[in-house]
């Protein structure tokens, strides 16, 4: 008996490839696979024949199990090993299979040849799930179709005549040779466009799909010599006789050994640009750019031709590296493409980033995720370092402001002391010494100088009062913001409708900061909207905010640069608040100050 291409027929056998990669998994599946196949050759009866045949049978199919058991082992997200595994199962199938009418012949016969089905779905599909192209996947359902139309064929002539009734009629041998052929021919067939598509993989892809194509194909294309006897049968060939025959099913069977190899060898190469994922990590290093993550993932990847895309929300649109704009056109262009897929990165419903690759990596599950994980972190650190950036610039702005504000409002104090109040009591203080100078003088005039000094105390004291309240409003420590809020709109120039909804909650600073924006706003409105009509102004502190928004009906345009406004800005800046300057849609200028208080 020669050896014979064959399959398993169960999902019995096929259930376990449902359980996740595991110690106990593999254990039961070569305690399985052994007994499967010394049971196999025993019922078959091979060991009757030349040793070679049991042996070349047993090393095939648990080669196939072998090599499917490292691959769920190395890459437990890639089928291929699962259908590895079960093609070795159902290779034993065949071995007890022929027409002889006993059942167990009558079953072999009836459902060998399956794991020819199972390599060209492989084949088919790999490195995915499912075959991608319209053609493979009618090819693989057309011979699924064929198969089980054989099976039943098979056991419909056997059947009877293993269970004892009528043996079968030797006229229906031709429609199960048809089906032989029909079945040999579908899998040829899906074999050819294996190999097609080999032939049109990119070179970037064929170190990793190349030996799994090479090798799918060249099986499928070869399990065409299963259908010799049924062409004999028909009449297509003359009957080659043994000297070609054997030579040829050894070749074949021999063959047969390489395909899990072959297989096996792209699923680790597969493996390989999974795990450069690590090298990528370590390539972007400290430098975390798109730039540097394009280089790594590419090198990582051995695909040159892959890019990241990154999303500014600013621009509305994906640049490139170089930090041009990439139309929607040139997208649209590359998903187009079927060499290349695009992947996006996104998180929520907020775009990042769209990966460029490789089709052949972008259907390895792992590959994907992987990639999209780091690009999402590269990204989102990158656009966090450049706010950090700019916060920065902000601060280091603000803190300058602050000090030259001080400078200047130090300054200020320093002149009106010098140049008014400094004046005014040392030209007191001489005429209280004059008027004590003249002890012998009337005493009217030193009366007089002493109600005159007394009167000009207290204008000074008016003064420094005066003076005060520009560096705090008395009525703000007095009566409250309320009251300053209500003051500082009374001597606007502009009519100012008030909304209070205070509880007088907020630290001094907080109130302070709510204070002089009011009143920076309405010196604003007065100085470059004189032609508003009104302003209103609203002010609430619900909410665990402090909130004031000053709006007026002038022209507009008013901008945060503006030397008052920023210090305000700086003010709630200070606070951890938020003051925002903006147009309004009817016309006129919207200013909003938010606090949080304590």
């Amino acid at each position: 008996m020669s050896v014979q291409p064959v399959t398993t027929p169960t999902r019995r056998a096929a259930g376990p490839i449902q359980i996740g990669p595991s110690a106990r998994f593999g254990v039961l599946v070569v305690i399985g696979i052994t007994v499967v196949g010394l049971l196999a050759e025993h019922v078959g009866g091979t060991w009757y024949d030349q040793p070679y045949i049991p042996i070349l049978d047993l090393a095939t199919g648990w080669l196939f199990v072998a090599c499917g058991l490292l691959s769920v082992a190395t890459r437990p997200g890639q089928p291929a090993g699962q259908r590895l595994i079960l093609a070795g199962f159902l290779w034993f199938v065949g071995t007890i299979g022929g027409p002889d009418p006993s059942l167990d012949e009558s079953l072999g016969f009836a459902f060998g040849g399956y794991h020819d089905l199972v390599l060209l779905w492989l084949a088919l599909s790999f490195p995915a799930r499912w075959p991608a192209g319209l053609p493979a996947r009618a090819i693989l359902i057309a011979a699924t179709v064929l198969f089980a139309g054989q099976s039943t064929v098979r056991l419909v002539v056997t059947l009877p005549a293993a269970l004892g009734s009528q043996p079968p009629d030797p006229s229906v041998f031709s429609i199960v040779a048809w089906f032989d052929v029909l079945r040999a021919a579908a899998i040829v067939l899906g074999g050819v466009l294996v190999l097609v598509r080999l032939a049109r993989v990119p070179g970037r892809d064929r170190r990793s799909l190349g030996p799994v194509l090479a090798a799918g194909g060249a099986a499928a294309i070869a399990s065409g010599w299963t259908a010799r006897y049924a062409l004999t049968a028909l009449g297509f060939i003359p009957d080659l006789g043994e000297a070609v025959v054997v030579p040829l099913g050894w070749v074949f069977n021999v063959g047969r050994l390489l395909v899990p190899l072959a297989i096996l060898l792209g699923v680790l190469r597969l493996r390989t640009a999974r795990s450069a994922m690590a090298g990528a990590v370590a390539a972007v290093g400290n430098g975390a750019s798109i730039a540097a993550l394009s280089g790594a993932l590419a090198t990582a990847f051995g695909d040159p031709e892959l890019r990241v895309l990154e999303w500014r929300a600013d621009r509305r649109a994906f640049i490139d590296t170089t930090g041009a704009v990439v139309s929607r056109e040139s997208i649209e262009g590359l998903e187009r493409d079927r060499s290349l897929a695009v992947v996006p990165v996104a998180t929520g419903p907020d775009p990042v980033a769209l990966i460029v690759l490789s089709a052949a990596l972008a259907e390895d599950p792992a590959v994907v995720a992987a990639g999209t994980a780091l690009t999402r972190l590269v990204v989102r650190n990158q656009h966090q370092a450049a706010r950090i950036e700019e916060q920065l610039a902000d601060v280091r702005a603000s803190r300058a402001r602050i000090v030259e504000a001080a400078d200047g409002e130090r300054r200020r104090i320093e002149r009106d002391l010098h140049d008014g109040l400094q004046q005014r009591m040392v030209a007191l203080a001489m005429q209280l010494r004059g008027a004590e100078g003249d002890g012998d003088g009337d005493g009217a005039d030193r009366d007089a100088a002493l109600r005159t000094g007394s009167v000009e105390i207290l204008a000074i004291l008016d003064d420094v009062r005066e003076l005060a309240r520009g560096i705090h409003p008395a009525v703000l420590t007095e009566a409250g913001l309320g009251a300053a809020i209500q003051a500082a709109a009374d001597r606007s120039p502009i009519p100012a409708d008030v909304t209070l909804d205070l509880s007088g909650r907020g630290s001094d600073a907080v109130q302070a900061t709510a204070y002089y924006v009011v009143s920076e706003a309405l010196a604003n409105v007065a100085k470059h909207a004189p032609q508003a009509s009104g302003v209103s102004v609203r002010a609430t502190d619900g909410d665990g905010f402090l909130r004031v928004v000053v709006e007026d009906d002038g022209p507009g345009g008013a901008v945060a640069g503006g030397h008052g406004l920023a210090g305000l800005a700086d003010r709630a800046a200070a606070l951890d608040g938020r003051f925002t300057v903006e147009d309004r849609p009817e016309g006129g200028t919207r200013l909003t100050a938010e606090v949080p208080i304590p």
